[in-house]
């Protein structure tokens, strides 16, 4: 089974191939993808890499956690679902939050 990876900190001027083409070093890669600002067109510089299975992905954070591209120290890690913004999560919530004063009961 494949296993997504996050990679930080890449030098702006790297691409979806050149990912592709420094991790499989540690084995075959699935997809990788430079993510861009829609706006300038930039790299935002960080990315994800699907390797194949889950084994080439721990050893590929092995091999580059802390490793340099282009005089930059790489952060390379298993990653995890996107999280929902805590705002978007407590819309419609009708508690008051735990630290919320308590109002006392109409009697």
């Amino acid at each position: 089974m494949s296993k997504k990876l996050f990679v930080g900190n890449l030098p702006f001027e790297v691409n979806d191939a050149d990912l592709s083409t420094v991790l499989s070093v540690a084995g075959k890669v699935v997809e990788a993808k430079v993510i861009i600002n829609k706006k300038t067109g930039r790299s935002k510089g960080y990315g994800f890499v699907e390797m194949e299975t889950e084994e080439l992905a721990l050893e590929a954070v092995k091999k580059f956690e802390g490793a340099t591209l282009n005089e930059r120290p790489l952060t390379v890690q298993v990653a995890t679902p996107k999280q929902e913004s805590q705002a978007k999560s407590d819309e419609g919530a009708t508690e008051a939050p735990a630290d919320a004063p308590s109002t006392p009961a109409a009697t």
